[in-house]
């Protein structure tokens, strides 16, 4: 099981990821990197949002993303 702190991380890195898919493809990407990009990044969202860890931590975004 996850320290507090690991828990913490984790939470960051996913609302990092939410951020960037919610901003959309920056110009200097070009359309198959950001295919790649937001492609990858859903799949891994889609992973730990299922975390047996998770405590009250809000997953609304995340759900916009992935259902």
């Amino acid at each position: 099981m996850p320290t507090t702190e690991q828990i913490a991380h984790y939470y960051e890195g996913l609302c990092t990821i939410v951020d960037s898919i919610n901003a959309g493809k920056t110009a200097e990407m070009g359309d198959r990197e950001w295919e790649i990009h937001s492609t990858s990044n859903i799949t891994w969202l889609r992973t730990i949002v299922d975390a047996d860890f998770w405590t009250d931590e809000d997953m609304t975004a995340v759900h916009l993303i992935i259902d």
